[in-house]
């Protein structure tokens, strides 16, 4: 057999130039693993090249990536060999450094002219076991720690393209289940669109009969049915207010809120706002103040929804401030406009204040019970804010008040475009 062997010298450099190569322009598997099986060919006579991935738990759930064409059916050998790959793979998993040794190439009693040496070799990279190489060997053409060099260069190489196949496929995976997970928002915002339009036409007539109920339009009620009746009302509007929250929430989350940005005056903005909680300002006797600076004219804004945050961030301040004003501050700053909404209320602990823009959180004091909401309102003020580029943030000490402040970015008051829709 010693004269059958070849010992020119190997050129491992043009071997591993070839390898590169064909790692970055090939994009086809098995082209890939026929390559690396032809190269193999040059130096080793193979009767079996098979490579399988790491799922071996089962005989049924080995998946083979590649096989060498020959008279022997691939399914047949591994049945032969399963035991093999069992005891192969726990020795891998045991192994912390997912290293070893090529059996037939390091054995010191085995003579070059002895055919069939069988060998299972992991495929590893970035200590990953990406599948195994199943080898058997008739014929060395060169010496063992020849053929050694040439399979380590190539199972490194298998084992790289192996690792970048599983990544484009984590990749691709990822990408399905993103659109699932869109295709699923996207109903559950078609959903919740349907269910707000056939569940607020009844709610809506109950809390007007209750209303008019309550206003004794048809006659005096005793004491008992006052109180039932108000008990309607009030729980009526909570639903109401609940369903439009979960539809606001929805149509955030589904990126299918539309926005239109248009020149509005800001004092006419803030004055507007405050109107509409005069009434309850009033009832508490509580100040409301608006100050605005002087180069504060204009804003580029989502008139109706920026109304909505500052409804809901001066509502919240009527509601838990019991004695004192409420101030609305209006000013420039780094490059923002800053809408601070100041209250001498009960104040807000530390480490509620993030909470309280989770959705669903609502504190327990006497006063947040009495003034129960939805816990929807700070959340979609905040998303709101955010899809104008701006934010809310909150400054609060318990006892003394809150501080909370809408920022929006200023835009160029050259600009001439003055309505814009967007669709996030």
């Amino acid at each position: 057999m010693q004269d059958n062997l070849i010992f020119n010298k190997i050129n491992y450099r043009k071997i591993n130039d070839n390898l590169l190569s064909l790692l970055e322009t090939s994009d086809n598997i098995d082209y890939f693993c026929q390559c690396c099986d032809e190269m193999l060919s040059e130096y080793l006579k193979l009767n079996i090249f098979i490579i399988i991935d790491t799922v071996i738990d089962k005989f049924e759930e080995i998946k083979v990536v590649y096989t060498k064409e020959n008279n022997t059916p691939y399914q047949e050998y591994l049945h032969k060999i399963y035991h093999q790959l069992i005891v192969s793979q726990e020795k891998c998993l045991n192994n912390d450094n997912l290293k070893r040794e090529n059996n037939f190439l390091n054995s010191q009693d085995q003579k070059y002219d002895q055919i069939n040496y069988i060998d299972i070799l992991p495929l590893n990279f970035k200590k990953k076991a990406l599948g195994y190489l199943l080898l058997e060997v008739e014929i060395f053409y060169y010496s063992k720690n020849e053929a050694k060099k040439v399979l380590n260069i190539i199972t490194k190489y298998l084992a790289i393209y192996l690792y970048h196949i599983s990544i484009e496929n984590k990749e691709k995976d990822l990408q399905k289940e993103e659109a699932k997970l869109k295709k699923s928002k996207e109903n559950q915002s078609k959903y919740l669109s349907y269910m707000n339009h056939e569940l607020r036409t009844p709610l809506v007539a109950i809390i007007g009969f209750s209303k008019m109920l309550q206003q004794k339009i048809y006659g005096d009620l005793n004491p008992k049915q006052d109180q039932y009746i108000d008990a309607i009302y009030q729980s009526g509007k909570y639903l109401l207010d609940l369903i439009s929250d979960l539809l606001d929430i929805s149509k955030i989350e589904a990126k299918k809120e539309d926005l239109v940005i248009e020149k509005i005056l800001v004092n006419e903005l803030c004055e507007s706002s405050l109107a509409l909680i005069k009434t309850k300002a009033d009832e508490e006797h509580l100040q409301l103040i608006l100050t605005i600076a002087n180069d504060v004219k204009y804003c580029y804004v989502d008139q109706r929804r920026i109304k909505q945050v500052l409804l809901n961030l001066l509502s919240n301040a009527v509601k838990f401030t019991e004695v004192g004003s409420i101030t609305l501050d209006v000013k420039q700053e780094n490059n923002y406009l800053k809408f601070n909404i100041i209250d001498t209320g009960i104040g807000i602990n530390l480490k509620y204040q993030q909470q309280l823009f989770q959705p669903f959180f609502q504190l327990n004091t006497p006063l947040h019970r009495h003034h129960r909401g939805t816990g929807l309102g700070l959340v979609i003020a905040r998303e709101l804010a955010r899809l104008h580029g701006g934010d809310i943030t909150l400054i609060s000490e318990e006892n003394k008040g809150s501080c909370f402040t809408l920022s929006l970015p200023i835009l160029d008051p050259n600009s001439k475009i003055i309505s814009i829709n967007k669709s996030f």
